[in-house]
């Protein structure tokens, strides 16, 4: 029985000056209180104004999309595959 093997690689290539992030808040408050839901009074009083600037903070664009054009994607069959074939060459695997 003749086996088809799944070596297609495709691959996307990207450049950092192609991508754009789209940055956004979380939790936009003034949204919420423009739609008669105000939750700062709840939150001042929670304590939570330090976590929700943390989480409404900046955004490392750079970062980002570095992290994006570096990022490589394997499919469990194929990995599995792989697996395979490297425990055929070497059993001690």
């Amino acid at each position: 029985m003749a086996s088809t093997s799944s070596n297609q690689e495709s691959s996307m290539k990207l450049e950092e000056w192609q991508l754009m992030v789209q940055v956004e808040n979380p939790v936009d408050f003034l949204s919420l209180a423009r739609h008669d839901c105000n939750l700062r009074s709840y939150i001042n009083s929670q304590d939570l104004n330090g976590y929700f600037k943390m989480l409404n903070g900046p955004s490392y664009q750079n970062l980002v999309k570095y992290l994006w054009i570096k990022a490589e994607i394997y499919d469990k069959y194929d990995a599995r595959l792989e697996k395979h074939e490297k425990v055929l060459i070497d059993p001690s695997l």
